[in-house]
């Protein structure tokens, strides 16, 4: 989390992280969080799985115009940046995701997509609906809420991008990263501490790729 906050910082320096924390987290990790420049604590007093959903409301908060998820165990890299600032261009479409593996299998993955406020969704309103009428894709928690309550209403203006092999999806606009896959560096990929940021190749400079909409 810590090195995610230092990568927001330096390449998102307008941007502010809500970080959701769980009833187990100590108080002197929460104070090392909040050393970090635009951090906003949010506590949820819950322990377990269900933390995976707190991290969902930060669209519903006043002032939140447009909402990346991340995992804490990924690493924001310059791949994961170039997705995010051609989402944030194109303001057409009011949510994302990013699936840039063979197993990212879910049609939103729970730490790769991005929701607008333009989306008219009030995240809160549609999980209190799906905990009371649950339905288990066997996803995750997680995942099979947003594929459930949240996806289908935005599919017609969702932008994806796809890499690795993975799954497309009928209905959504997809554009492939324009470069080679490799292992060592993909999004939602979990990192060691050891981590090793770098800067964007001239290849990920900002450019129009083609737009494709999948249809039956």
């Amino acid at each position: 989390m810590l090195q995610n906050l230092q990568l927001i910082n330096k390449h998102f320096p307008d941007w502010y992280t809500f970080i959701y924390i769980g009833a187990d987290v100590d108080a002197h990790t929460v104070s090392v969080f909040q050393t970090a420049p635009r951090v906003i604590i949010r506590y949820t007093g819950q322990v377990g799985a269900i933390n995976m959903i707190y991290r969902f409301f930060a669209i519903d908060e006043p002032g939140v115009d447009l909402m990346m998820v991340r995992d804490a165990d990924s690493r924001i890299h310059w791949k994961d940046r170039w997705a995010i600032r051609e989402f944030d261009r194109s303001e057409g479409f009011v949510a994302h995701a990013i699936r840039d593996n063979n197993q990212h299998t879910a049609s939103l993955m729970g730490g790769l997509w991005g929701l607008r406020k333009t989306a008219g969704i009030n995240v809160r309103e549609e999980y209190a609906l799906y905990k009371d009428n649950p339905v288990v894709i066997g996803l995750a928690h997680d995942q099979d809420f947003l594929g459930i309550r949240i996806y289908p209403k935005v599919v017609s203006k969702l932008l994806a991008h796809i890499g690795g092999g993975a799954l497309r999806a009928v209905g959504e606009t997809v554009r492939e990263f324009p470069f080679p896959w490799t292992n060592n560096i993909y999004c939602g990929r979990v990192e060691e501490s050891n981590f090793q940021d770098s800067e964007e190749p001239s290849s990920a400079k900002p450019f129009r790729m083609p737009l494709v909409k999948l249809s039956r």
